[in-house]
């Protein structure tokens, strides 16, 4: 399977989770939010574990929405309110730290 085959699966699915997300809220009057931005992490993460499995070049930008979005969904549905500008700059840092790390252990 190519990247072009990934990205399609993977809007494909992130169209429907917004399809289905807007809808039980309309119906119910349940805020999806949380449980769409998990949806979207997990999405954006499955999508860059398949590009590694399949030896693709894995999207560091995805991936690092896809942490975002994990992280939002997962303390939203705990209750609690994630800022999103801190958790941008922990999470740039985590990845700062992981590419010195791999450079490292390179030499």
């Amino acid at each position: 399977m190519n990247s072009k085959a990934f990205d399609g699966l993977a809007w494909g699915l992130f169209i429907v989770l917004l399809g289905v997300g807007w809808f039980v809220e309309g119906e119910t009057g349940i805020e999806t939010s949380p449980y769409i931005s998990l949806g979207v992490g997990l999405i954006l993460i499955g999508l860059n574990g398949a590009r590694v499995i399949n030896k693709t070049r894995l999207s560091k930008f995805s991936l690092f929405i896809g942490l975002v979005a994990l992280a939002m969904g997962i303390t939203g549905i705990m209750g609690y309110k994630l800022e999103l500008f801190p958790t941008i700059i922990i999470l740039i840092g985590l990845f700062m730290i992981g590419e010195a790390v791999t450079k490292l252990s390179k030499q």
